[in-house]
């Protein structure tokens, strides 16, 4: 016979394994912060603000070139780089990849924009949101396109343009009266190309009744 005691040992151990790998399971089902950054457009258009929240060790400053290589910011403004223990580090930029001990970051900065083009690459995958005040706006095909897995929302006041899990994001924006210039203007010239085809058509059938 089974000592009670001994009974009692065995269910407590199996117990304990069970909790132990209960939590185990639960920390790998539960999904790590994603990487986040956040751009928001001055309200004269001119100046992008952004704020990234990111574990990791690098960070991109870098913009289109000529031939669509990776080039480096010019301008950077206010950039401040905050660990999660309030610490600020200074990062090393080696042709705007921005390098620092592995950690837990809050990274802020703010650049020029130029032509209405907003462009960011990053090392790893991050949920990027764009925020753009009135007058201005994007998402046309024209005027103003998005790259892809950009999803545009109008708010008040506002236009945000969303993607999620990234490494690239851009947008060219424009003013939202803009659109009805355009469309006035295709029209005037569809009207021109119509006048134009109607007097072709007439003068065509004048020869042919010589």
């Amino acid at each position: 016979m089974r000592s009670p005691n001994r009974d009692r040992r065995n269910n407590r151990s199996t117990a304990l394994c069970a909790v132990i790998l209960l939590t185990a399971l639960l920390l790998l089902a539960v999904p790590a912060a994603a990487n986040t950054a956040d751009f928001r457009v001055s309200e004269n258009g001119s100046v992008l603000f952004a704020e990234a929240r990111f574990s990791g060790s690098s960070y991109l400053l870098v913009t289109p070139g000529i031939l669509g290589e990776d080039v480096a910011l010019e301008t950077v403004n206010n950039l401040v780089l905050v660990s999660v223990d309030g610490t600020v580090v200074e990062p090393k930029n080696t042709k705007g990849t921005l390098t620092f001990p592995e950690g837990d970051y809050t990274l802020t900065y703010d650049v020029p924009i130029s032509g209405g083009f907003i462009y960011a690459k990053f090392p790893e995958f991050y949920n990027v949101t764009v925020t753009l005040p009135e007058p201005y706006t994007t998402g046309h095909l024209i005027l103003g396109t998005v790259s892809s897995g950009g999803v545009v929302a109008k708010e008040e006041g506002k236009t945000v343009v969303t993607f999620n899990q990234t490494k690239a994001a851009s947008l060219t924006f424009y003013e939202d009266n803009r659109e009805p210039i355009l469309y006035a203007f295709l029209a005037g010239w569809l009207v021109v190309f119509a006048l134009a085809y109607l007097r072709y058509r007439k003068i065509k059938k004048n020869r042919l009744k010589i």
